[in-house]
């Protein structure tokens, strides 16, 4: 259960979905509920938000025993998350960029590749945006990727 605890932690760290200490609270909490959780118990040697990142940061999901199904379930159940949070007034063009960085990256790590074909195609689209080609201007892309992400996601947490 740890192995998978930490891979959400991962991606929620990586959406901004979570911080440093809510992770800290997370495991001081659990702690209090079961003493011998060993991620809880190494979470908690950490004293600086840093610690806490750098730990997450280094984790290599690639190597992890973590089945794939429940890579993509605990993705999708992240993303969903993000969906749901209200959006910022304004996406810069820099930011947008980051975060499909950040989610193709992420989707890698689910080995989810028509995820990562979903969030490619957007990425295309924001690239073009930017180039001119596309009819969307860059910052329509963010928002509609969004909307269709949540028209893809749908189905597939219906049967978790």
């Amino acid at each position: 259960m740890n192995e998978a605890k930490k891979f959400q932690f991962k991606v929620e760290l990586a959406l901004n979905l979570k911080s440093a200490k809510d992770i800290q609270n997370w495991a001081v909490n659990t702690l209090e509920k079961n003493p011998t959780d060993l991620l809880a118990l190494e979470i908690c040697f950490f004293s600086k938000d840093e610690e806490v990142l750098d730990y997450f940061h280094n984790i290599n999901i690639e190597q992890s025993k973590i089945e794939p199904t429940l890579k993509k379930i605990i993705l999708w159940g992240v993303l969903k998350k993000y969906i749901e949070k209200p959006l910022p007034i304004e996406y810069s063009k820099e930011l947008i960029f980051n975060l499909f960085v950040i989610l193709l990256d992420i989707s890698r790590y689910a080995e989810d590749e028509y995820l990562y074909d979903f969030i490619t195609h957007y990425d295309d689209e924001f690239y073009l945006s930017l180039k001119g080609i596309s009819i969307l201007e860059p910052e329509e892309v963010w928002p509609t990727f969004l909307n269709d992400l949540k028209n893809w996601l749908l189905p597939k947490l219906r049967f978790i």
